[in-house]
């Protein structure tokens, strides 16, 4: 099996968020994400796995979309979300937050950690790229803070 990685310095995204754990809330902070996405697969006829050049493209439009805005887990039961007046107000134990709606990006994850965006990533990915029958998996690895990582890989169930 072949793979192939990509992780120019343009695969990146800032983003503000908060994270709930162990029934505690943390402050509102950011990161300088950093993106790398790794694909495994049979070669095509060409004699590649996937043209770097469109990869790169494809996952620095799925970055765009996460740059710059304030990244909402839909799936945390701890928040409490109120939308109205082009504004979301999101109350959380103690905390109220009010942010413009168009800075607001809802994903479909628990909790914003490194884990969850890797995952949802890779599954966005996935879809982009379902109809590459040589592929038999595709990684994201989504990168926090220097040294602080995670990775989720999907199995396409393919033969490549």
């Amino acid at each position: 099996m072949h793979s192939l990685k990509v992780d120019s310095g343009h695969l990146n995204f800032s983003a503000a968020h908060f994270i709930t754990f162990a029934g505690k809330c943390e402050r509102l902070h950011g990161h300088n994400y950093a993106v790398e996405v790794q694909l495994e697969g049979g070669l095509t006829g060409d004699g590649y796995v996937y043209d770097f050049v469109e990869l790169k493209r494809t996952v620095k439009a799925l970055c765009d979309t996460l740059d710059h805005r304030f990244l909402l887990p839909t799936g945390n039961s701890q928040f409490t979300v109120t939308r109205a007046n082009g504004e979301v107000e999101i109350r959380v134990q103690d905390r109220r937050y009010v942010f413009p709606e168009r800075d607001v990006l809802d994903l479909p994850v628990d909790n914003i950690t490194a884990e969850y965006l890797a995952q949802y990533m890779a599954g966005e990915l996935f879809k982009t790229l379902s109809g590459c029958d040589n592929l038999t998996s595709v990684q994201v690895g989504v990168e926090e803070a220097p040294g602080q990582a995670a990775r989720f890989r999907i199995e396409t169930g393919r033969k490549g």
